[in-house]
């Protein structure tokens, strides 16, 4: 996790940070690539054997992120650090039952992943995270301003990836005409599917779906998000931002993984 290794680069050190990573049974990846200083690498190199759908794995990784946040970064009043807060929300946005002071208030899910996947071949993955935590620190107060985030997590992801591929994008370009020309380059398509492939007409709809639902969350930003200055109050409520946070991260996370999978293939 991005956030943890930035909070563990400024309240801790080399050796502790991999004593809490090794306390929970995990092992470095021997050969890491330097990731932008020591403990940065440190980080990466345990994160690197970490499985995202083990359950075991999730739970062995948030008692090293529960140890850290309480050695490192508790205030001597017990209040936590900004960077501590911030490894908090970013798991409290992934759905571990946390409250803001970092205690567990519940029990830790039994599947699924930490976050988005594959945020690590971004040139800035800090900008997705963003997109991410404006969502969930507004879900409930904002649901506008969770719908126009919703929005600029995919169209970011999309520009990312169409930067990476060398693939050029006008400025005033829509996210509908992001996406479509990031499933090209993902060879995303209806016609990708083969169509003597087992399981291919439902492959078919769910890529079809896939891109019904990034249009429609572009209509949804429009209707009910934030922007072009209104004469009335946006009506949109908590369930259209959770249901537009929901979208736009599917969206992301599976062009995030193809994009990795394309990428791994041509190396």
């Amino acid at each position: 996790m991005l956030k943890f290794a930035e909070f563990a680069t400024a309240y801790s050190a080399v050796n502790p940070i991999a004593r809490a990573y090794e306390a929970e049974g995990f092992k470095a990846h021997p050969n890491q690539p330097y990731a932008g200083g020591a403990r940065r690498t440190v980080c990466a190199s345990f994160h690197a054997v970490i499985d995202p759908l083990s359950s075991d794995h999730q739970r062995r990784l948030m008692n090293v992120y529960l140890d850290a946040i309480t050695s490192w970064g508790r205030q001597p009043d017990g209040s936590l650090a900004e960077l501590a807060r911030d490894v908090v929300r970013s798991l409290q946005r992934d759905g571990f039952p946390l409250d803001d002071a970092g205690h567990l208030t519940g029990p830790l899910p039994t599947g699924g992943e930490l976050g988005l996947r594959d945020l690590r071949l971004l040139r800035d993955p800090g900008v997705i995270e963003e997109h991410l935590d404006r969502m969930l620190a507004n879900v409930e107060n904002d649901p506008p301003a969770v719908i126009g985030a919703a929005k600029e997590l995919v169209e970011s992801v999309c520009k990312a990836i169409l930067e990476d591929l060398g693939v050029s994008y006008t400025p005033t370009a829509t996210l509908p005409d992001l996406y479509k020309s990031v499933a090209a380059e993902l060879r995303l398509s209806r016609e990708a599917v083969p169509a003597s492939a087992k399981g291919s007409e439902a492959a078919q709809r769910v890529l079809q779906g896939l891109v019904t639902a990034v249009q429609n969350l572009a209509e949804l930003r429009n209707a009910f998000g934030l922007g072009h200055g209104r004469a009335q109050r946006v009506p949109a409520l908590e369930r259209h931002a959770r249901l537009a946070m929901n979208a736009s991260r599917t969206v992301a996370d599976f062009l995030l993984s193809t994009w990795h999978e394309r990428k791994g293939t041509a190396l």
